[in-house]
């Protein structure tokens, strides 16, 4: 048997496993555009809640604004758990050793159940008192609680579909969370109103409502991915379940931790490093922070297609490795980052060409508009450096080498974009240095990430799927 095609565990990798069999670019984008599209379906109902929550007031508004915030941190301490258990589940796809996918998605869930209590405390006990000390303003502060406190005790129901679609989509098959994701946006969509406002008969819960309705709108998500499991003919052979005979194995539930513990920094570092970008920034005034604001957003968008491919490489990588073909893991990142450049110029194009038609849009005017034109006139320029740097961190956490991503955002995001940013506002630089130190923040980063690309550390990452040595 030639030696490549054998598992890095001792199965044998099936041929008609489209990722590591055939076409690269084929299954690049088999698996990319569910990802991208439910990527895109998210933000839509991200804009939508802000959309209800804003026809609440003023105190509504800032308080969802600041909840989101201080959500945005504590989501790191779940999203390092769907980037480990992702990296084991495709690993042991592709080295088919599918038997051990349930023991993986069992094991995660018993880590999320931690997060789960240790956020649900905070929500129960601490939000207030969090969130006053974010905005410093008592009412913002109150009605933010009123969100954030039943979004954080009913989270479970968040991080157990987080994983299920985590572990779905590292087994090749992103459609089927596609379409889940699609339900739940509608159910969201359609629960937020109803609640907010109160329609047939419910009880107007204000903000909290907004809350609620992402619950059940996840809860029912959940409810519907039991069905397709358990129910369809057609998945009932498939790999992600929970196991029939749970086997607890201490050594599988830390090396999942060893490998989620360093995204789950990295994370924390980037939430870190834009609270201390928007503490510099407002020593430049109100204008500033709130151009700044506005075109982080924009950012955001234009990176959803970047996040899908990255993710979609990601999967790829740990598959490939598993599967023993580590030069066609190589290869599927070139694809991605080539892809994912060519792409990200465009956007940057229509940016710079259209900058103050879209940050109209948005609802910048005068000297809000002007800081927001020098944003969009300087940071578009480095979007390819930035989407080089997310693909080459997500194909390294494909392969569970979570440690190079913390180390770059550590150096670029912290020591040198945070650093030369302070230097620039206590010197009393105008704004416009500002960009240039995110600029050479992201720089740095890119650097580090190639640096260790090249280095081929990553490819030699061992996962331990039986949790035994």
């Amino acid at each position: 048997m030639n030696p490549k095609h054998v598992g890095e565990h001792g199965g044998k990798a099936g041929n008609d496993n489209y990722i590591t069999e055939g076409s690269l670019l084929k299954a690049l984008l088999i698996v990319a555009l569910p990802i991208i599209m439910s990527n895109a379906l998210h933000s839509v109902l991200e804009i939508v809640d802000m959309y209800f929550i804003g026809q609440l007031g003023e105190a509504s508004i800032a308080g969802g604004s600041v909840s989101m915030s201080l959500m945005m941190v504590l989501r790191i301490l779940f999203i390092g758990l769907m980037t480990a258990t992702a990296a084991f589940v495709a690993r042991a796809y592709g080295s088919n050793n599918h038997d051990k996918i349930p023991e993986i998605l069992a094991h995660s869930l018993i880590i999320s159940v931690g997060i789960a209590l240790f956020l649900g405390f905070i929500g129960l006990f601490k939000s207030e008192e969090i969130l006053l000390l974010l905005s410093r303003d008592p009412v913002a502060a109150a009605e933010g609680a009123r969100y954030i406190t039943p979004l954080l005790t009913g989270i479970f129901s968040v991080i157990i579909l987080m994983l299920i679609v985590a572990a779905f989509q590292a087994s090749g098959d992103s459609k089927t969370p596609m379409f889940v994701m699609i339900a739940i946006n509608i159910i969201n969509i359609i629960m937020n109103p109803v609640l907010i406002d109160g329609f047939f008969g419910l009880p107007a819960f204000g903000i909290a409502g907004s809350a609620y309705a992402t619950l059940i709108a996840r809860t029912c998500g959940i409810a519907i991915f039991a069905g397709i499991i358990y129910l369809l003919p057609s998945y009932k052979s498939k790999p992600v379940r929970l196991p029939v005979h749970f086997e607890f194995r201490p050594k599988l539930l830390t090396d999942i931790l060893f490998v989620a513990i360093p995204s789950a920094v990295q994370m924390g570092i980037r939430s870190v490093a834009f609270i201390l970008m928007m503490w510099i920034i407002a020593f430049y005034g109100e204008a500033e922070i709130a151009a700044y604001g506005v075109c982080i957003r924009i950012d955001m968008l234009g990176l959803i297609i970047v996040m899908g491919f990255g993710t979609a490489v990601a999967i790829m990588v740990g598959q490939n490795l598993g599967a023993q073909k580590p030069e066609r893991a190589i290869q599927a990142v070139k694809y991605a980052v080539a892809i994912s450049v060519g792409f990200i110029c465009v956007i940057a194009a229509i940016y710079i060409i259209f900058a103050p038609e879209i940050l109209a849009v948005f609802g910048l005017e005068g000297e809000d508009l002007d800081v927001g034109i020098s944003f969009m006139h300087v940071i578009p320029l480095s979007y390819w450096i930035i989407a080089t740097t997310l693909v080459l961190g997500f194909a390294m956490n494909g392969a569970g080498a979570t440690r190079p991503g913390m180390y770059s955002a550590i150096i670029g995001m912290l020591i040198v974009q945070c650093s030369a940013a302070y230097f620039m506002m206590i010197n009393k630089f105008p704004i416009d240095f500002i960009w240039y130190a995110i600029v050479l923040g992201s720089i740095s980063m890119c650097t580090m990430n190639y640096l260790f690309f090249r280095h081929g550390g990553w490819l030699k990452k061992k996962l331990d799927l039986d949790g035994e040595s």
